[in-house]
C-alpha cells in the first residue's frame, strides 16, 4: 500500500473554506431580500397607500445619487415617480411613499429632524435596500440589519397611518 504524501494546504484554500463556511452557517448572509412572509402590510394597508399615491400623489423626481446608491439607476439617472405624503403631528417627522416606475417596487421616505432614511421595497413592501443621510452631507447605503430596524419602524407608522385614515 502507498501512502499519499500530503500536501499543505494554501492560506487562499482555507480562507475560502472558512467564508462557505460562515455563508452557510449564518442564515440569510449575503441576502438581501427579506423573505416574503415578513411582509409588513396588508393586502387593505396597501390599498389605502396606492389609493393615495394615486388620488392625491405628486410627480416628484427622485435624485440620481439615492438611485444611484439603491441600485436603482446607473450612471447618475434620475427618475420620476408618483408620492404621497403625510405628516406626524406627533413628531413633526414626515413620511413619503413613492410609487417607483416599472413594477420595481416603492421608495419609503422618513424625514426626522436633519435625517432621511430611504427605504427600496419590492410591489408587497418587502424590503431590498436602505440609505440614509444628514442634510447637506451625501447619503450612503446602510447595513440591512439596520436596515430592517429601521424599515419595520416605518411600515408600522404607515399601518397604523392607514388604519386610522
Amino acid at each position: 500500500m502507498r501512502h499519499r504524501q500530503s500536501r499543505p494546504i494554501s492560506f487562499v484554500t482555507l480562507a475560502a473554506a472558512l467564508i462557505a463556511v460562515f455563508i452557510a452557517a449564518v442564515p440569510g448572509y449575503g441576502v438581501r431580500r427579506a423573505p416574503a412572509a415578513e411582509r409588513p402590510l396588508s393586502d387593505a394597508q396597501i390599498a389605502k397607500i396606492n389609493g393615495w399615491i394615486a388620488d392625491k400623489g405628486r410627480d416628484i423626481a427622485v435624485s440620481a445619487v439615492m438611485t444611484d446608491i439603491l441600485g436603482l439607476t446607473k450612471d447618475n439617472q434620475s427618475i420620476s415617480c408618483h408620492a404621497f405624503a403625510a405628516a406626524d403631528n406627533s413628531s413633526g417627522d414626515i413620511h413619503q411613499i413613492y410609487l417607483l416606475p416599472g413594477g420595481k417596487g416603492y421608495l419609503g421616505v422618513h424625514f426626522h429632524q436633519d435625517n432621511v432614511d430611504v427605504y427600496w421595497a419590492d410591489k408587497d413592501f418587502v424590503l431590498i435596500a436602505a440609505l440614509s443621510g444628514v442634510r447637506g452631507q451625501l447619503p450612503a447605503a446602510t447595513s440591512f440589519a439596520q436596515a430592517r430596524l429601521g424599515f419595520g419602524d416605518e411600515m408600522a407608522w404607515w399601518a397604523k397611518y392607514a388604519d386610522t385614515h
